[in-house]
């Protein structure tokens, strides 16, 4: 039975997805079940041109789907973003975000690139892709490389320890921002205070809708977590470990 709520909100790495991972066709399709029935928010740490290749393209190339369109909403840099699709112009479109900083920008990166250059944080000489990436209203951090395979992230820093020790340096160097660890391999900066439970909260106040009109789906559910702060914003909660553990929650929802 589907959830008495409103809206059904999902993180998407680790969750409904692998890292940087195409979306399964049997995930898309019951996301797509889901949409026909509740809104549906999608929360990503990253940025919605990586949304556009990971997550859309079973729902874009899928012309059943666009009378449901409109249940469906994208939050990505961990929410300080919003689009929303225009069915006049057949198009996402950006409809809000958090700016962050420019000079903080220039800052951060700096400080990210001498955690690189110093040696003393364990930083793989080989990395796949950008290790440092600007999402606009959000600094990715990623020792691997963004490209790198998800076996290769998982295994880099499987306790946290290594980011531990980044964020203890970052963070009283960049008073400004808030610093949160990503489940699979990366650190993310925001603007202060920002976090996937105000970017809901801002959705939610656009909408005229509650906390208790929500239910969030998610796989960093812990402490330090990157999709704690919905828990402890007192949003109801669901804890998965991993994609297939979501496909078969949404399996008994729409049994």
């Amino acid at each position: 039975m589907l959830p008495d709520k409103k809206i059904i909100s999902f993180d998407i790495d680790g969750t409904l997805t692998a890292s940087k991972t195409l979306i399964t066709e049997s995930m898309a399709n019951l996301i797509k079940e889901l949409v026909k029935k509740k809104m549906v928010v999608a929360i990503a740490g990253g940025n919605f041109k990586q949304l556009e290749t990971q997550f859309l393209p079973p729902f874009l190339n899928d012309k059943s789907m666009m009378p449901f369109i409109r249940n469906f909403t994208l939050l990505p840099t961990s929410g300080s973003q919003r689009y929303e699709y225009d069915e006049k112009e057949n198009e996402w479109v950006l409809t809000d975000k958090e700016p962050l900083d420019s000079g903080v920008k220039k800052r951060a990166i700096e400080l990210l690139q001498y955690v690189i250059d110093s040696n003393l944080y364990e930083i793989p000489h080989n990395p796949t892709g950008n290790i440092i990436e600007d999402r606009d209203t959000q600094i990715t951090f990623t020792p691997n490389g963004q490209q790198a395979p998800v076996v290769i992230k998982l295994a880099f820093d499987p306790d946290r320890k290594k980011r531990e020790k980044i964020k203890a340096f970052l963070e009283p160097k960049l008073p400004e921002v808030s610093i949160m660890i990503n489940g699979t391999s990366s650190i993310d900066i925001l603007p202060k205070g920002f976090n996937k439970a105000v970017g809901l909260m801002r959705f939610l106040n656009k909408m005229g809708l509650e906390k208790s009109d929500v239910i969030f789906v998610g796989d960093g559910i812990f402490p330090g977590g990157n999709d704690y702060s919905v828990f402890e914003a007192g949003f109801d909660t669901i804890a998965v470990k991993n994609p297939e553990e979501t496909e078969l929650l949404i399996k008994k929802w729409l049994k």
